[in-house]
């Protein structure tokens, strides 16, 4: 199988909702379904100084979840609860600054709020403000830091932070370098459903780093990854079916997968794609695009 580097993207996550979830999907969910009295009331109550309600107002907007996405309704409410020093909106607040979402984007302010929210203890923030602080976004580059924030927020179950503190053990990047220790995050992270995580795992696997070699294992992780989109792993499948490595060799179904991964901009997914083509009769070529179509429809992906 041919090497391939690992893939790693060090992103700001979306906030989750406060505490009382329960109670706010209940009423999310009757805003989903057109109730607009319920998104009246909402809003009436967080013009009178509902916190918690300001901050799921917040992040609704912020991620058109039952509302249309509105960056500056999602900083509105998001800042009155912030100053109110609700950790969850100041973790999304902290977040829009970072992405430049319905503001100028400014790394200074997105740490500030980062902050304050990490150190109320929300995890989100945790592993955003690590992010921050392992790329010197408005504050100090320091790898040290980064990992104390990393390990604060998978202390709480943080997936994102565990795949992120999986990628620091691996590079060797404010510890030492560990495969094992970098294993074992990947591993936490992927079983929670990070396709980045998944992939990285796969890798190792594949590998042998902090690990035996187990094509099987990678597959499986590869595969994980790929269903949820991952281009990198998507075209690590077709490679393996392409070699025949931990798979039967099945050149039609590599096409599909390095289709697949060329639609979702994996560069050396459209090289690899060209050359099977030229391999495969115009029948089988035939065979792997219904196939892949088939695929993306199955998981509403493009049309």
């Amino acid at each position: 199988m041919r090497t391939i580097g690992l893939f790693v993207v060090l992103a700001l996550w979306l906030p989750c909702f406060p505490v009382e979830a329960g109670y706010f999907e209940e009423l999310l969910a009757k805003v989903k379904h057109g109730d607009a009295k319920t998104l009246e009331d909402l809003v009436d109550k967080a013009k009178k100084g509902d916190v918690l309600i300001q901050s799921a107002l917040g992040i609704m907007y912020r991620a058109g979840n039952g509302v249309p996405q509105d960056y500056k309704e999602a900083l509105f409410w998001l800042r009155k609860a912030a100053e109110q020093h609700n950790a969850p909106a100041q973790a999304a607040l902290g977040a829009l600054y970072a992405r430049g979402e319905g503001v100028l984007q400014d790394y200074q302010e997105a740490a500030n709020w980062l902050r304050k929210a990490a150190e109320q203890g929300d995890a989100e923030a945790q592993s955003d403000l690590g992010t921050a602080c392992a790329k010197g976004q408005g504050v100090p580059q320091d790898y040290e830091e980064a990992v104390a924030w990393y390990q604060k927020a998978t202390a709480q179950g943080h997936a994102g932070a565990q795949f992120k503190l999986g990628f620091m053990y691996y590079h060797g990047t404010g510890v030492v370098k560990d495969y094992k220790q970098s294993l074992y995050w990947y591993q936490r992270a992927a079983e929670q459903g990070d396709s980045n995580a998944q992939l990285n795992l796969g890798l190792m696997y594949a590998r042998g780093y902090g690990t035996a070699r187990d094509p099987d294992q990678a597959i499986a992780w590869f595969f994980k990854a790929a269903e949820q989109n991952n281009a990198q792993a998507q075209s690590n499948l077709g490679l393996s079916y392409q070699e025949g490595w931990g798979v039967t060799k099945d050149p039609i179904t590599a096409h599909v997968w390095f289709n697949l991964a060329s639609a979702n901009g994996y560069k050396e997914a459209k090289v690899l794609l060209d050359q099977l083509t030229n391999q495969l009769t115009p029948a089988e070529v035939e065979e792997a695009q219904k196939r892949a179509k088939a695929w993306r429809i199955s998981h509403a992906i493009g049309k």
